[in-house]
C-alpha cells in the first residue's frame, strides 16, 4: 500500500509540476479530493480540460468516468462494476488508488485508447428512427467515415512502426544523381559523335521518328486488343448468365400449368394490392405521425423535473379515466357485441398475420436484391478468362464426383500415416543399433586400452588381410589369447567377489526401499491434507479480512455520522440556551432584555430612519424646480457680471423665458 501510495504521489508531481504532492498530504485527502485528482488524470489523458467536480452533480461526475474508463477497457479486480461506481460515488480509497496507479502506469496506451475512441465509438440511434431514408443514408455514411479513419489510422502506424532510415534514402538519392549525370554525359557524347557527326543526320532521325510512331500506333493497337478481349469476356459472362437465368426458368417452368400460372399472378396481385392499398398508407401514416412527435419534442424546451413530475400525474389521471370508460363500456356492452368478439378478435389476429407476412415478404425482397447485387458484383470482380462460379447443380455434380476421390485420400492417408509410424519405429530401432554398437566398440577400446591391448580389433583385420605373416603371428597370437583368458578370469573373479561383497548391502536396501515407497505414500496423503487446509484457511482468511475492512468502514461513517450529530447537537443545545433566557425573560417580566423586544427594537428604529429618509428625499424632490431656477439666475447673473458678454447676455435675457415681459432700456429712453 505504501509504495502503490508513493508511485501514485511520483507520478502526479510528475504529471502536474505546479502541485506539490506529498505522501503525508496526499493520504489524508477527502473523498471529495480523490474524486477530483481522479477526475484530472482522466482529463489529462482524454486531452480535454478539467472539470471541476464540486459544481458538477456527483451523479453525472460518476459517470462521466465510467464511461473514459469503459472507452479504455479498464477492468475491476472484483469484476462487478456496480461495486467500482458505488466506490468512486462514496470516494473509497481502497479502490481510486490502484485505478490510479493503472492510470499513471499505462497512460501512453490509455492516451491512444482514448483518442480512437472518441471516433470510433459508434453513434446509437434508436431501431424506430432507422426507417428514415436520409437518416439511414446519413448513417452509412458515417460508417464509412470511420472505416476510412480506421484505414488512415493503420496506415500512420505502419509509417511509424517501420522507420525508414533517411541517411540511406540520401545515399540513394545521391547515387542515383551520379547515374543520373553519367548518363547525360553518355547521351550527349553519342549525340555529338554519331549523330552530329554523321552525314544522314536527317534520315536517322526521320527513321526513329517513325519508329516511334510506329511503336506508338503498335500500343493503341495492343490496347484497343485488350478492350475487345474485356469486352469478349464480358459478353461470353452476360451469355452464360442468359443462358442460366433460361434453364433456371425452363426448371421453374417445368410441370407449371396455365391454371398455376393465373393463380400466383392472383396472389402476387393481392399481394400488391394489399402492400399499395393498407401497407404503405399505413407505415407512411405511422412515419407522419412519429415525424410529428419527433418535431413536438424538437420543439418544447427542455423538461425539469417538476414538469416530468406533471407529465406523469396527467398520464396516471389518462389511464385511470380510460381504464374507467372501459370499465362502462364493458358493464354496458349488448350481449349481440359480445357474440361478435371471437370473430373481430380473429379478424384482428389474421390482419396482424398479414401485417407480419407482408413485412416477411418486403425483407425477403430486400435480401433477394442484395443477394442478385453482390452475384453482380463478384461477377463484374471476375478477371479475364475466370470461370463463372458453379451453378447448384454443377456443384452438386461435383461434390458426387468428389466424394470417392475423398474416400481414396482417406484410405491412402491412413495407410501413409501407418508407413510413416512403421518408418519412425525401424529408424528409432537403427538408431538404437547404431548408439550400442558405438558404445560396444568404445567400451572394447577402452578395456584394451586398460589391458595395454590397444588396437586389438584393427590387428585381427590386419591378420586377416595379411595372409603371408599369418604362420609368423600364430605363435604371438596363442600367448596372446592366453594373456587375455587370463585376463577374462581375473576379471570374473574380480566380479564374483564384488557380488558376494554387495550382496548384504543389496538385502538390506530392500526393506529400506519398501520403508521409502510406504513414506512416500503417507507423505503424499499429509500433503493433500495440508494444501486442503491452507486452501480454507486461506479462504477464511480473506472472508475474515473482507469482513474487518466491512466493519471498519461502517464504523468510520458511525464516527461520521456521530460527529455530525454532535455538531447539530451542540446547535439545539445553543439554540435552547437562547429559548431558555427568553423564557426566562418573559416570566419575569423584563422584556426589554429579550432578544425578541431588541429585535422588534432595531426593527422599529430601521423602519422610522427609512420614513425620515423618505420624506427627505420627498422634499428634496419638490424644492428641485426652484432650486434649479435659482441655479440658472445665478449663472445668469454671472454672465452678466462680464464686460466682453454684457450685450450677447442682453440679447439672450430679452428671448429667454426667464425675463418674459422685462426690455433692456435703451440711452435716452
Amino acid at each position: 500500500m505504501n509504495a502503490q501510495l508513493k508511485y501514485v504521489v511520483d507520478e502526479l508531481k510528475a504529471l502536474y509540476p505546479k502541485k506539490d504532492y506529498n505522501i503525508i498530504e496526499f493520504d489524508g485527502f477527502e473523498p471529495d479530493q480523490l474524486v477530483q485528482i481522479l477526475s484530472n488524470v482522466i482529463c489529462t489523458i482524454e486531452s480535454k480540460e478539467a472539470v471541476n467536480t464540486r459544481s458538477e452533480n456527483r451523479e453525472m461526475t460518476i459517470k462521466r468516468l465510467l464511461n473514459s474508463l469503459y472507452i479504455m477497457k479498464y477492468r475491476p479486480p472484483s469484476g462487478n462494476e456496480y461495486d467500482l461506481a458505488q466506490s468512486l460515488f462514496l470516494g473509497e480509497k481502497s479502490a481510486i488508488l490502484p485505478l490510479l496507479e493503472w492510470l499513471l502506469k499505462e497512460r501512453p496506451t490509455l492516451e491512444k485508447r482514448a483518442y480512437l475512441g472518441r471516433y470510433l465509438i459508434k453513434i446509437e440511434v434508436p431501431p424506430a428512427l432507422r426507417g428514415d431514408s436520409n437518416l439511414e443514408e446519413l448513417f452509412e455514411n458515417y460508417e464509412q467515415l470511420l472505416e476510412t479513419f480506421k484505414d488512415a489510422h493503420r496506415e500512420r502506424e505502419q509509417h511509424l512502426s517501420a522507420g525508414s532510415n533517411t541517411g540511406e534514402l540520401r545515399g540513394d538519392l545521391a547515387v542515383m544523381e551520379r547515374e543520373r549525370e553519367i548518363v547525360v554525359a553518355k547521351v550527349a557524347t553519342l549525340q555529338k559523335t554519331r549523330v552530329e557527326g554523321s552525314k544522314a543526320n536527317a534520315a536517322l532521325l526521320a527513321r526513329v521518328k517513325a519508329l516511334r510512331e510506329s511503336r506508338a500506333k503498335r500500343d493503341m493497337l495492343l490496347e484497343q486488343k485488350a478492350r475487345l478481349q474485356t469486352t469478349c469476356v464480358e459478353m461470353e459472362r452476360f451469355v452464360a448468365r442468359t443462358k442460366q437465368q433460361v434453364a433456371e426458368a425452363r426448371r421453374a417452368a417445368h410441370g407449371v400449368t396455365p391454371q398455376g400460372l393465373l393463380q400466383r399472378a392472383e396472389e402476387e396481385e393481392k399481394v400488391s394490392t394489399y402492400i399499395a392499398n393498407e401497407k404503405i398508407p399505413a407505415d407512411m401514416k405511422s412515419g407522419q405521425t412519429q415525424l410529428q412527435l419527433l418535431r413536438e419534442v424538437a420543439s418544447q424546451t427542455c423538461l425539469t423535473r417538476s414538469d416530468l413530475a406533471q407529465v406523469e400525474q396527467q398520464v396516471r389521471a389518462l389511464s385511470s379515466e380510460v381504464n374507467a370508460l372501459l370499465e362502462r363500456r364493458m358493464a354496458a356492452a349488448d350481449p349481440a357485441d359480445d357474440k361478435l368478439t371471437p370473430f373481430k378478435q380473429q379478424a384482428a389476429m389474421l390482419g396482424r398475420k398479414k401485417e407480419a407476412a407482408a413485412e416477411a415478404l418486403g425483407e425477403l425482397k430486400k435480401e433477394s436484391a442484395a443477394l442478385k447485387s453482390k452475384l453482380e458484383k463478384i461477377q463484374g470482380q471476375l478477371m479475364p478468362g475466370e470461370e463463372l462460379p458453379l451453378t447448384e447443380e454443377q456443384f452438386k455434380k461435383y461434390m458426387g464426383q468428389l466424394k470417392p476421390r475423398t474416400e481414396l485420400f482417406k484410405a491412402k492417408r491412413s495407410q501413409l500415416s501407418s508407413q510413416t509410424a512403421e518408418c519412425g519405429v525401424l529408424s528409432r530401432t537403427l538408431e538404437i543399433l547404431r548408439s550400442n554398437h558405438e558404445l560396444a566398440q568404445r567400451q572394447l577400446g577402452d578395456e584394451e586400452r586398460r589391458l595395454g591391448l590397444s588396437g586389438y580389433s584393427s590387428t585381427a583385420s590386419q591378420l586377416a588381410e595379411v595372409n603371408a605373416t599369418k604362420t609368423e603371428l600364430d605363435l604371438q597370437k596363442e600367448s596372446k589369447l592366453e594373456a587375455l583368458s587370463k585376463t577374462i578370469l581375473e576379471l570374473n573373479q574380480i566380479i564374483a567377489s564384488k557380488k558376494a561383497k554387495l550382496a548384504p548391502a543389496i538385502q538390506e536396501l530392500r526393506p529400506l526401499r519398501e520403508q521409502y515407497q510406504a513414506s512416500l505414500a503417507d507423505f503424499n496423503k499429509l500433503k493433500q491434507v495440508y494444501d486442503a487446509t491452507a486452501a480454507n484457511l486461506g479462504s477464511a482468511s480473506n472472508k475474515i479480512e473482507q469482513e474487518i475492512k466491512q466493519i471498519e468502514e461502517e464504523t468510520r461513517q458511525a464516527a461520521s455520522e456521530a460527529a455530525l450529530f454532535g455538531a447539530k447537537t451542540e446547535v439545539v443545545d445553543a439554540q435552547k440556551e437562547v429559548l431558555v433566557q427568553e423564557m426566562a425573560f418573559y416570566k419575569s417580566g423584563d422584556k426589554s432584555k429579550s432578544l425578541r423586544e431588541r429585535l422588534n427594537a432595531k426593527i422599529a428604529e430601521e423602519e422610522k430612519r427609512g420614513r425620515h429618509l423618505k420624506e427627505a428625499q420627498r422634499a428634496m424632490k419638490d424644492s428641485e424646480p426652484a432650486n434649479e431656477r435659482q441655479t440658472m439666475l445665478w449663472e445668469n447673473v454671472e454672465r452678466c457680471t462680464r464686460p466682453n458678454t454684457l450685450s450677447k447676455t442682453f440679447l439672450h435675457l430679452s428671448h429667454s423665458e426667464t425675463f418674459a415681459g422685462f426690455l433692456p432700456r435703451n440711452s435716452g429712453t
